[in-house]
């Protein structure tokens, strides 16, 4: 049934009971392929499943001992035209056929779906691999796949207190309460600052909801710039099960660009961290962003930590949304 997958594994979809193993895979293929690691919150595994059939559109491989050594999930983003594809093989399972085999399933899925699309819109299976696995790259070019971007993690360690944030004139920070009329807030502004963004699919509220709010959400750390009642940017950040600081979504509205707001909200989310303790910040970036976004971090201190390479694959021509 597996014609590249070796004896000894088997193939199947996955649980919730599989999560927290799900969680130590990625982390292990992480710290083997960067050298560090963040450990993948297990809500942030719950939200990729969110608008997923889980038994057609992910898959573990698991081998005969029982140990969890492979995952991958297959997302149709239909108002972009792009499937995403994630994928994940246990260093300690490397060259047995493992990756080849999900790539196999990926893709035979994903075909599944395109013939189900009506109409003339391009189509494209999208994989996004550590720039520096040498594995992955090699196993996607091997499939047809060619690079089409780079996405960077840029990260920060806090030494020492960080600068206080200054605000533009007319400014005000605001920290959500937790209301719905705030987290709606925070929802709106993120989705307006991020229309910029390259290949930003846009999310209804309720979807974009159910994988921000819930049992862990803290709402402390979320930034809400306000002039008067509009709100002028946001900050929506969190700590990792490790402690670590990450900011989920900094973005600034169109209206308020250019005045130093962008760089005040990163202070005020450094200056949160610091105080939690989580002296180690990070975030995700385009490296193409058409905003600057970049020089604005490495302007804080922030530099690259991880490259992040977007392969894609099409698989239909037609017209691109």
């Amino acid at each position: 049934m597996y014609p590249h997958l070796r004896p000894g594994y088997s193939v199947r979809p996955p649980t919730v009971a599989d999560i927290p193993a799900i969680s130590q895979l990625i982390y292990a293929f992480d710290e083997y392929e960067t050298g560090e690691a963040d450990l993948y919150p297990t809500e942030d595994i719950q939200h990729d499943w969110l608008g997923l059939d889980v038994a057609r559109d992910s898959w573990v491989v698991v081998a005969d001992d029982g140990v969890l050594c492979g995952y991958a999930t297959l997302t149709f983003k239909s108002s972009g035209g792009r499937l995403l594809a994630d994928g994940y093989v246990h260093p300690r399972h490397y060259n047995n056929g493992i990756g080849t085999t999900l790539i196999e399933l990926l893709e035979a899925r994903a075909a599944e779906i395109v013939r189900q699309v009506p109409g003339d819109t391009r189509l494209v299976l999208v994989n996004n691999v550590v720039a520096s696995s040498n594995a992955s790259i090699n196993l996607l070019e091997k499939f047809a796949y060619t690079l089409t971007r780079v996405y960077f993690r840029m990260s920060i360690t806090l030494t020492e207190p960080p600068l206080a944030p200054v605000w533009p004139a007319h400014i005000t920070l605001r920290v959500c309460d937790g209301s719905p009329e705030d987290i709606y807030r925070v929802y709106a502004a993120t989705e307006d600052s991020f229309r910029d963004m390259w290949a930003h699919n846009p999310q209804s509220y309720e979807t974009w909801k159910k994988g921000h709010v819930h049992e862990h959400f803290d709402p402390s750390l979320w930034f809400l710039a306000m002039d008067g009642e509009q709100v002028a940017g946001v900050a929506r950040c969190r700590t990792t099960e490790d402690n670590k600081g990450w900011i989920s979504a900094l973005g600034v509205r169109r209206p308020w660009r250019k005045q130093g707001l962008g760089k005040a909200l990163l202070y005020q989310s450094f200056g949160a961290f610091y105080q939690r303790q989580s002296t180690s910040v990070g975030l995700g970036v385009d490296s193409q962003s058409l905003t600057g976004a970049q020089r604005l971090y490495e302007s804080v201190g922030m530099q690259v930590s991880m490259r992040i390479g977007r392969y894609e694959k099409e698989l239909r021509p037609g017209r691109e949304l």
